[in-house]
């Protein structure tokens, strides 16, 4: 192995050895690599989801409820794909939330927030849906 070579593999090895910029890599990952079932499966639900609300909404049948279902699909299937494209994007930026992290008083880097609970997550969280904002549990 030559100098730069093994320069630039101690480099990234010391810039993820962070817990943090860990999970939020592996975090990263494994939503990017399942970005194509992520779309179908989080567009099905939350379309089934979004469709029923119409539904319930306008008080009206099931007709309404099948009508708004595949562009309540298309809608979050799209939502997804952009999450997984984000986690995509922000994969090789880890290199630089690490050496940021190595700093005595630098952040703590957390994983990005759009999938909660996962096993890359430290702390079960939830979004209030009124306001917007993380809550732990």
């Amino acid at each position: 192995m030559n100098r730069k070579a093994l320069l630039a593999l101690s480099l990234l090895a010391t810039t993820l050895v962070s817990c943090g910029t860990a999970r939020r890599f592996g975090k990263d990952v494994m939503l990017g690599v399942g970005t194509p079932v992520l779309m179908v499966y989080g567009g099905a639900t939350d379309g089934y989801t979004s469709a029923r609300n119409v539904r319930e909404g306008m008080g009206s049948s099931a007709v309404v409820e099948v009508l708004a279902f595949p562009f309540t699909f298309t809608y979050n299937a799209i939502k997804h794909g952009i999450y997984g494209i984000i986690h995509v994007i922000d994969a090789p930026l880890c290199l630089f939330y690490g050496a940021a992290e190595l700093h005595p008083q630098g952040p703590e880097i957390q994983p990005l927030d759009f999938y909660q609970g996962t096993f890359f997550d430290k702390k079960a969280s939830s979004t209030d849906a009124q306001s917007g904002e993380s809550m732990q549990k």
